[in-house]
């Protein structure tokens, strides 16, 4: 059968877009399968459980969230990890609970959770793009869950006291988008590939970090002194 040439030249940009797409739709499956989705983080099911329980002061099923995640809590404290061990902490929260010790032990986690993935990435320098990129969108899902609420809560109190106060929420918003950007991209087909900037990700991350350094300074995080405190403090 023969087809005449114009058909095929009318028809191969499509089927070359159609491609494109798949290939794609593909890369983010790729991504995805080095992480989990925002619905199935074993960290965000725990936590979303837990603060669930805490409201409806259902102890027991809160200190049953607890089990979840020991294995976050066993890798945050190793040396190459945060090197941070929060297991007493976070069970104090639990011994004697109320709604507000429990629920600030679960955001602090996840808080943790989210500076964990940034490390990795930082450590790695940006070499592995698929990792890389779950490990970002993991810590975005964990901002937008658990953390931006009160960090748009503070900027409100911010902004009565000076209605021009910027935005800490808009500017976290900004520098994980500038953090996705300094990812890189692998391309497609050889074409739109683009090298990692390690640089703009260590900046993009450490502001992150310092907006939620400023919102909750009472949470534990990497570099604290070692001391003995209740959750609430």
């Amino acid at each position: 059968m023969h087809v005449p040439r114009h058909l095929i030249a009318n028809s191969l940009p499509r089927a070359l877009a159609a491609i494109a797409i798949c290939l794609t739709l593909l890369a983010g499956s790729r991504a995805e399968a080095y992480g989990y989705a925002k619905d199935e983080d074993p960290l965000l099911k725990a936590f979303q459980a837990a603060i669930r329980a805490a409201r409806s002061q259902a102890w027991p099923k809160a200190r049953a969230q607890t089990a979840k995640v020991r294995w976050q809590l066993d890798e945050l404290r190793q040396k190459e990890d945060l090197n941070l061990d929060f297991r007493q902490r976070f069970s104090a929260a639990h011994s004697k609970p109320t709604a507000a010790s429990v629920t600030q032990a679960w955001v602090n986690l996840v808080y943790l959770g989210l500076l964990q993935k940034l490390h990795w990435n930082l450590k790695e320098k940006l070499t592995k793009y698929h990792p890389s990129r779950a490990r970002l969108e993991a810590a975005r899902a964990y901002y937008e869950v658990a953390l931006a609420g009160n960090v748009r809560r503070n900027d409100a109190l911010r902004r009565k006291k000076d209605p021009k106060a910027p935005s800490r929420h808009a500017d976290v918003v900004k520098q994980f988008a500038a953090a996705k950007k300094a990812l890189g991209s692998p391309g497609l087909l050889g074409t739109g590939k683009r090298a990692p900037d390690p640089l703009a990700f260590k900046r993009a991350s450490l502001r992150i970090a310092g907006h939620l350094r400023a919102v909750f300074p009472a949470f534990a995080r990497p570099g604290d002194p070692k001391k003995k405190s209740s959750p609430g403090q």
